[in-house]
């Protein structure tokens, strides 16, 4: 079973996300924080990420935090889901967070899942 960690601040989308990919079949971990995600990472060796870029502690922990992981696991697929780019309009890409996928909330979970399977697969 392919595990995934979600990184997010917003608890209802680690509970609603994370309960419809575990439907999905997939084995969900989450963290609210960057902090305890990247630990979570290290100890639980994911097939996959979903990463959220806007975070309280700091408004570019999200970016310093893909980057870190794209370093330090640069085969690992990082999604990136984000209201940024939708309620936010800023000017930046998948590219520039070294991010396998760019997913603007709210999420599709059929598409989701899809994209999840041929990263995973």
């Amino acid at each position: 079973m392919a595990k995934i960690i979600i990184i997010d601040d917003d608890l209802d989308v680690l509970e609603t996300t994370g309960a419809l990919l575990e439907n999905a079949g997939f084995e969900i971990h989450s963290s609210d924080s960057v902090e305890g995600g990247l630990e979570m990472i290290d100890r639980l060796s994911p097939n996959l990420i979903l990463l959220d870029l806007l975070f309280p502690e700091h408004p570019s922990l999200g970016f310093l935090a893909a980057g870190t992981i794209k370093d330090k696991y640069p085969n690992l697929p990082l999604f990136v889901l984000t209201s940024i780019n939708r309620e936010y309009a800023l000017d930046f890409s998948r590219d520039d967070l070294r991010a396998d996928e760019f997913i603007t909330k709210p999420v599709r979970i059929e598409r989701l899942v899809e994209l999840i399977r041929q990263y995973i697969s």
